[in-house]
């Protein structure tokens, strides 16, 4: 903390003093705008006269709480502080350092924006408001912790959003009750009512896919400090739901219908497979059974080698995030020869299972962008020991259970299923299949809520 004294008035001179934190506060606006101006001040009848008349900044205002100065100084803001007035001039003069806007590393496109959120709210906030010009925008600020307050925007459009939701998210974020806020993971656990497996929040760190968001009814949170936001209510379809869809003319009415597959793919392949292994080979021909399952010669049971594989692959992609990414190439390398050749040729593991372990891995890829990436890893291996113990029959009481779970979540009040449980035809439009643009524009989303369902 930096205090700058001086004395100012010519007729009657006075003590005065510019308290700011080096190293957040721009010194140079500091001089030119404040010190400058206070040397050169013949006269004062007030603090507000000096806001008044003297100084040439913006974001000035009359402070008298200890507390208000405290969080103005740890925001970048300077105190001015003049003898014989029991107030001072609180004035923003942060100068923060930012990330430049980029490409987001998730929800990619070949076609569309390639602009992505970063870690500054006010960088987030005018990205958002540079697309959404329209009064109807609404931002509410609020400042979560007690020890170090975080900034924290909600954001909405009013004659779009959901009442209930809306009223929901504000009721939650106001209990958070926690001494400091670095991770969104504090308010996802606020704004979900229970604990699941599945997300109840959406996010993004696209601005082009929050605003659709918002227009759709939904609220947005964002968190200074974090490059994305958060989006609710959150759906299961959401997930499914990319931006090329919309920039594009290919793939508006069979990709969705291909995630899909691609997520029930990646849960229960591996658990098929194994289920097939152990209670259903009589469902092949008598030479694919004899070559592929009664006769193999590999070390392991089927069911370590999926587990084994599925192991690897975890590493593998944890190594990829976590190491530099000049020796990304050299571990992608090792792993390919260790698992692809020295354990087939070794007959650790057998070449099928290599086989359905790498589709598997592929299909999960296609919704790794969201965040049903955890409650897939857990599931599948569920899933798996399911299929070694009780067959496919076995698999599919799992996955029926699965579904029903599934429709008993609600993300703020709405089901987490919706549309399809309960099913509304009218909001199908943007669901299996990317209806008319034009239509989807000028239409309004609702969400079913807990009181409708209860009648």
């Amino acid at each position: 903390m930096k205090i700058r004294k001086l004395n100012v008035g010519e007729e009657i001179k006075r003590e005065a003093a510019i308290i700011y934190m080096d190293g957040i506060t721009n010194t140079q606006n500091i001089q030119e705008n404040i010190l400058a101006p206070l040397l050169k001040m013949t006269r004062m009848e007030s603090i507000e006269s000096v806001i008044k008349n003297h100084l040439s900044i913006i974001d000035a205002n009359v402070e008298s709480s200890i507390d208000e100065f405290v969080n103005g100084l740890t925001k970048g803001k300077c105190f001015v502080l003049i003898d014989g007035y029991n107030q001072g001039i609180l004035a923003d003069v942060a100068n923060w350092q930012t990330r430049s806007v980029s490409e987001p590393d998730t929800q990619r496109t070949i076609k569309g924006s390639m602009v992505g959120f970063n870690e500054q709210l006010k960088v987030n906030l005018n990205l958002l408001q540079n697309i959404i010009q329209t009064q109807n925008l609404k931002i509410e600020s609020y400042q979560i912790g007690i020890e170090s307050k975080t900034d924290v925007a909600l954001m909405f459009i009013d004659g779009y959003v959901d009442e209930k939701v809306l009223k929901e998210v504000k009721k939650k974020i106001k209990e958070i009750d926690v001494t400091y806020l670095l991770e969104a993971r504090v308010i996802e656990d606020a704004l979900e009512e229970k604990k699941t497996l599945f997300p109840l929040v959406f996010t993004s760190e696209r601005p082009d896919v929050t605003v659709s968001a918002l227009y759709e009814g939904r609220v947005v949170i964002i968190v200074n400090g974090l490059p994305f936001v958060l989006i609710v209510p959150c759906l299961f379809i959401h997930y499914f739901q990319q931006p090329d869809e919309y920039n594009s003319k290919a793939g508006r009415f069979g990709i969705r219908i291909f995630r899909l597959f691609s997520w029930v793919l990646a849960l229960l392949l591996p658990a098929i497979y194994i289920a097939i292994t152990r209670f259903h080979t009589s469902w092949f021909p008598s030479p694919f059974d004899k070559k592929l399952f009664s006769n193999s010669d590999t070390m392991l049971p089927f069911v370590w080698e999926v587990m084994f594989i599925l192991f690897i692959f975890q590493s593998l992609l944890e190594a990829t995030l976590r190491i530099p990414k000049n020796t990304t190439l050299l571990v992608t390398l090792i792993g390919t020869i260790t698992i692809g050749e020295t354990a087939v040729f070794a007959k650790v593991i057998h070449p099928l299972t290599m086989i359905v372990v790498g589709v598997n891995f592929l299909t999960s890829m296609h919704i790794a962008s969201g965040g049903l990436w955890g409650a897939l890893n857990l599931l599948r291996l569920v899933f798996v020991l399911i299929g070694n113990f009780l067959g496919v029959t076995g698999i599919l009481i799992g996955f029926l259970l699965l579904i029903l779970y599934m429709a008993s979540l609600k993300s703020i009040g709405v089901p987490y299923l919706a549309p399809f449980i309960p099913f509304s035809l009218r909001e199908m439009k943007d669901v299996i299949f990317r209806g008319d643009l034009k239509g989807l524009i000028n239409s309004k989303h609702t969400y079913p809520h807990k009181e409708n369902n209860d009648k």
